[in-house]
């Protein structure tokens, strides 16, 4: 095993320790918005595992799946954004 290998498989435990987190705070976010926070996050990390493992396996169509994944999580995170901001401007205006 080489440097990088063990760096990456030490990265793949770090990152895992950050979903951890990112599900507890998913869990406890006393917010809508705390919650979908975590949940881009979440889908961040679990895209930087990906890659990682697409690197160490060789395998180039797991970096393909990563992209495809990443467009998606983006495409949730806006559309939460934007009901959060039209929720708000319901309330606004009564």
């Amino acid at each position: 095993m080489n440097l990088f290998t063990a760096a990456a498989y030490i990265a793949i435990v770090m990152i895992s320790i950050s979903i951890l987190l990112t599900l507890i705070r998913f869990i406890k976010g006393p917010t809508l918005p705390d919650r979908v926070i975590s949940l881009d996050v979440f889908s961040a990390n679990l895209l930087a595992i990906l890659a990682i493992y697409s690197v160490l396996a060789e395998e180039k169509a797991y970096l393909n799946v990563a992209l495809i994944m990443s467009l998606i999580a983006f495409v949730g995170t806006m559309t939460f954004a934007y009901y959060l901001v039209q929720k708000r401007n319901k309330y606004k205006d009564d």
